[in-house]
């Protein structure tokens, strides 16, 4: 018989381990992603954010937390999300393809100078990939948030951008750590633009 308070701490010490397997595996590079992050901001650039699904929660979720504010009152941070405008999500998908649904926002809204951060668990997502694509042609920086083993997006993104790569193969635990790398980086940009008015 199922035992429910069993099941529920088994999913927390999973996602325990997962976030310690990640930050051992990366946690060096999430510091360095934080300071594209920062140095974006601090010319002038946006950032640009995209996922399916759950990650696109967590695409809306990153730049409301820019935009408003993670811990600390501090000026607005230019983000925006590519999942949220239903209009152009399905013109784009009616006109073109659904693989083409991010990379035109890339196109109209990125410049030379922005960020796109791409939200993938398994780095398999055509419209991820093809807004990677699309960012790298336009001289935009590109930080990727993926788990498994990086999937299609990994070569496509090596040597050319910074992947976040979560060690875990279950499609859970790599959200629940991409929530804490999206919280490290608000973080420690907030502690960045608090510095700079100091």
């Amino acid at each position: 018989m199922m035992d429910p308070e069993r099941l529920v701490r088994d999913h927390f010490s999973a996602s325990t381990q997962a976030a310690t397997a990640t930050v051992e595996a990366i946690g060096d590079r999430i510091a360095h992603a934080a300071t594209l992050a920062a140095q974006t901001l601090d010319n002038g650039g946006k950032i640009l954010i995209c996922g399916n699904g759950g990650s696109a929660s967590d695409a809306q979720h990153f730049a409301a937390e820019l935009v408003c504010r993670y811990e600390r009152d501090r000026k607005a941070l230019g983000a925006i999300a590519l999942t949220a405008d239903t209009a152009v999500l399905t013109a784009a998908g009616n006109d073109y393809d659904f693989s083409k649904i991010f990379s035109r926002q890339v196109q109209a809204l990125g410049r030379s100078g922005d960020l796109l951060v791409a939200i993938t668990t398994s780095g398999q997502s055509d419209n991820v990939s093809l807004a990677v694509e699309t960012a790298l042609e336009l001289g935009i920086q590109v930080i990727a948030l993926t788990g498994k083993d990086g999937g299609k997006l990994a070569p496509l993104i090596a040597n050319k951008g910074l992947e976040l790569r979560v060690p875990s193969a279950v499609t859970a635990r790599i959200q629940e750590a991409h929530a804490i790398i999206i919280h490290c980086i608000c973080d420690l940009v907030e502690l960045h633009t608090a510095r700079k008015l100091m």
